[in-house]
């Protein structure tokens, strides 16, 4: 499959990589996105945690607010909240 780089800039820094790691243009091409999708995967983790974090925080509040009381939901609160 084909890949068609209208950008300069990009074909120049694919060369330049290349040329500078012994690669082929295709290895140096593969091996950036690599790196940029790990990059990518690690920031989405990272957020994903950081709001996990900020909700267990929001429920601790809560829970301290309760003062140990139970909150008992059902399945028909739920249906009410959704008009269900």
């Amino acid at each position: 499959m084909a890949l068609n780089i209208k950008s300069a800039e990009t074909e120049r820094l694919a060369r330049d990589v290349a040329a500078l790691t012994g690669d082929t243009i295709t290895e140096a091409v593969r091996k950036g996105l690599l790196l940029l999708q790990e990059e990518a995967r690690s920031a989405r983790e990272a957020e994903i945690e950081r709001k996990m974090q900020a909700i267990r925080d929001i429920q601790e509040r809560v829970r301290k607010k309760l003062g140990g009381q139970k909150l008992v939901i059902t399945k028909d609160d739920f249906d009410a909240l959704w008009d269900e």
